[in-house]
């Protein structure tokens, strides 16, 4: 049997343009991109929900359809970002890594390590969920902090973001804990 076909889902769809100019044909692309995920997602989650039951022929031919849709889901999750990247290009935020500061629209602020690192971590992994100790073991890489450590940090960016007018919100998913997401 031959091995199966990869799918590139990584390309642009039909009429894609990285170089545009305008924030409203990134935000459009984004939907797009984030309405695709989440179909996926729930492909996946029925697929592997229904995959126990099936006879070992039919089991693996679903675990290929898996592979599959994993492999699209990933190309769709590079392309989101790449459009989440552009759209911060046309917004007009900076990090400073150096200084920890954020800048937009010409307004900029000064955050803390913890802070920062949060923010850093959530704008390089924009429109995905994390858990209270995803974000301890990744953002910081300390999980011996508390969980209410993180939901006082999480409160605290989200007052920075509305005070430099980011277009921009930290939501909380029960289950599927916090992600920033771009507001239409």
């Amino acid at each position: 049997m031959a091995p199966p076909t990869r799918v590139r889902a990584g390309r642009p769809l039909e009429g894609e343009d990285l170089k545009t100019t305008h924030w409203e044909d990134a935000r459009h692309w984004m939907s797009i991109y984030a309405d695709l995920l989440e179909f996926k997602r729930g492909l996946l989650d029925r697929v592997e929900r229904d995959v126990a039951a099936l006879r070992p022929e039919a089991r693996k031919a679903a675990m290929v359809d898996l592979r599959i849709i994993d492999d699209q889901m990933q190309g769709y999750q590079r392309r989101l970002d790449l459009w989440y990247k552009r759209i911060w290009d046309l917004q007009g935020l900076w990090l400073d890594p150096t200084g920890r500061m954020i800048r937009h629209e010409g307004q900029s602020i000064s955050l803390t390590k913890r802070e920062f690192q949060l923010l850093q971590f959530l704008l390089t992994h924009p429109h995905r969920y994390f858990t209270t100790t995803q974000i301890l073991g990744q953002a910081w890489a300390d999980p011996a902090l508390f969980p209410e450590e993180v939901r006082n940090y999480i409160r605290r960016l989200r007052k920075i973001l509305i005070d430099l007018a980011i277009p921009v919100d930290i939501v909380n998913k029960p289950g599927r804990g916090y992600s920033l997401i771009f507001r239409p």
